[in-house]
């Protein structure tokens, strides 16, 4: 991905200042025209895509003819949560094998069947209106700018399709575990993968974000599709020798479709925060009065055109509190290039301890910045958690293909490969990396792998689950699983006698990957009669 153009880094004198200022005087005449300059530079991302490799040109209009998604799969977590023996499966299952979602599901593996990322297809859909059918116009399948075009006010509509059809991915993936077909469940979730990183490469925060989550909601499905089966009719150890261990070397993480490495912090919300700064405020002056309040709050009604009113005298408010052109002009590179600087950082770098600068910004005098500036550091969190996702889904399938060959669980990790699992990645939550160190993900079978006391007797492993917003609860693992989890957010390991899958420091708690959280919070919620 390109990166921005930095017109608001320049020297206070001298001949290169001059032709900035002699540059911007002409836009400043022209709102129109100068919203239509960012824009452009917004989508030049997308101007060596070719037709032929346009992933949007293929997938929207299938999605334009999706069926209203059931209420039992209506969110995510719904979806991702429904199962043949609860209410509104017959429903979802129904839906999920509809025409309109079927041919929706088809085209996904011709969208990422190619891992050549220079021959691969891409989301190349251009932002705002120009370029875009008038059938995904009406549709809301593009991204909405507004008029004049602001990309800091963009609603990306079309992610509202792309939305219905992950809830229809994890809806399939059950409906072909329940028909006996395990493996073709988890190879639509990680065909899905590999379309949601194709938004990754996009030049907003909303959508990488967003693809990031994607992502690793569906390969952490994958290992729940993979534990329910192998808790019930063990379909997939049919496919152990035969089909496992090409779908393990697809999630790879970095040669593979998913590519992790090569995803950038998006480059578009530094060109949307420079667009508004162009917009208000004078050149060499202070705040334009004129377009200030009325371009602000019509930032801050965006998804909510009642609040509008409310906004505006907000911002009428704190005009006179805003610092000058210059001043902002010093402050706008400081926190994308602080972010940017970070991201390519080695894992553990002591400077990644350090607060981001957008935690310093004086919000009150530099109200733009704030306003139209995404959270960006959240976006280093999410990939480690992607990483851990991968790595330890690709783990856990090797160990079930070794034990669905030879019916018992490897001695240690290592076993598995090279016959699953070509290469380990290390745990992305370890720090040991001394001397080039790759430390992997930690392993043990309770019972067989537990040292008990001569009087002692052998019990199985407890676990303590804890969830951020759901009940905590306990959970007794015995010889006939294996544990598999990263070190945490703390480091440390643990023996995942306690874990928390976040990124947020949590002393003492591991990050677990074998039992896969979600299958055992299902089973939680099903023994508590609260699964309906």
């Amino acid at each position: 991905m390109s990166q921005p153009t930095r017109p608001f880094q320049f020297a206070r004198a001298g001949r290169g200042f001059i032709a900035y200022v002699m540059a911007l005087a002409p836009l400043a005449a022209s709102p129109a025209s100068r919203a239509d300059d960012f824009v452009d530079r917004a989508n030049k991302a997308f101007a060596d895509v070719s037709q032929a490799r346009r992933s949007d040109l293929v997938l929207l209009p299938l999605l334009a003819k999706l069926t209203p998604t059931p209420k039992s799969a209506a969110t995510l977590d719904a979806a991702r949560s429904l199962t043949p023996t609860m209410a509104g499966w017959n429903e979802a299952k129904a839906w999920a094998e509809g025409a309109p979602q079927k041919a929706a599901l088809d085209a996904l593996p011709g969208l990422v069947k190619e891992t050549d990322s220079k021959k691969a297809t891409a989301f190349g859909q251009p932002y705002g209106v120009q370029g875009i059918s008038v059938d995904l116009v009406r549709a809301r399948l593009y991204t909405e700018l507004g008029d004049p075009p602001t990309l800091s006010g963009g609603r990306f509509q079309y992610l509202v399709a792309l939305d219905a059809l992950q809830s229809l991915v994890h809806v399939e993936a059950a409906r072909r575990a329940d028909a006996g077909d395990p493996l073709g469940g988890i190879t639509v979730l990680a065909d899905f993968a590999c379309v949601a990183r194709q938004i990754a490469d996009r030049q907003f925060f909303k959508e990488v974000d967003w693809a990031m989550q994607a992502m690793t909601s569906a390969v952490e499905r994958v290992r729940d599709i993979a534990y329910v089966d192998s808790m019930g009719k063990h379909a997939l150890s049919a496919k152990a020798t035969e089909g496992l261990p090409e779908l393990i070397e697809r999630l790879e993480p970095e040669k593979g479709p998913l590519s992790v490495s090569r995803i950038r912090l998006p480059a578009g919300d530094r060109i949307g925060t420079e667009q508004i700064v162009a917009r208000v405020f004078v050149p060499r002056g202070g705040v334009n009065n004129s377009t200030f309040a009325s371009t602000m709050s019509a930032l801050g009604s965006t998804d909510r055109p009642l609040r509008l009113f409310s906004e505006s005298a907000k911002w009428q408010a704190v005009v006179a509190r805003q610092k000058g052109w210059f001043d902002i002009a010093d402050e706008l590179p400081k926190p994308y290039d602080d972010w940017s600087s970070r991201w390519d950082l080695a894992d553990f770098d002591r400077r990644l301890d350090t607060p981001f600068y957008a935690a310093k910004l004086d919000r009150a005098s530099y109200a733009v910045l704030a306003e139209t500036m995404p959270p960006m550091e959240t976006m280093f969190a999410a990939r480690q958690i992607l990483r851990a996702e991968i790595a330890g889904t690709r783990a856990a399938l090797g160990v079930l293909g070794y034990f669905y060959s030879t019916k018992g669980f490897p001695p240690q990790l290592s076993s598995i490969r090279p016959r699953w699992v070509k290469s380990f990645e290390a745990d992305p939550f370890n720090p040991g990396r001394a001397r080039g160190a790759m430390p992997p993900l930690e392993f043990f079978v309770p019972i067989r792998d537990q040292t008990f006391g001569p009087r002692e007797e052998p019990k199985p492993h407890t676990v303590s689950i804890f969830m951020p917003d759901k009940a905590n609860f306990d959970v007794k693992i015995r010889q006939d699983q294996f544990i598999l989890y990263s070190v945490g957010s703390d480091g440390a390991k643990n023996y995942a006698s306690k874990v928390e899958n976040t990124a947020a420091r949590v002393q003492g708690a591991d990050y677990l990957i074998w039992p896969p959280i979600k299958s055992l919070y299902r089973q939680y919620l099903s023994d508590h009669g609260s699964l309906k």
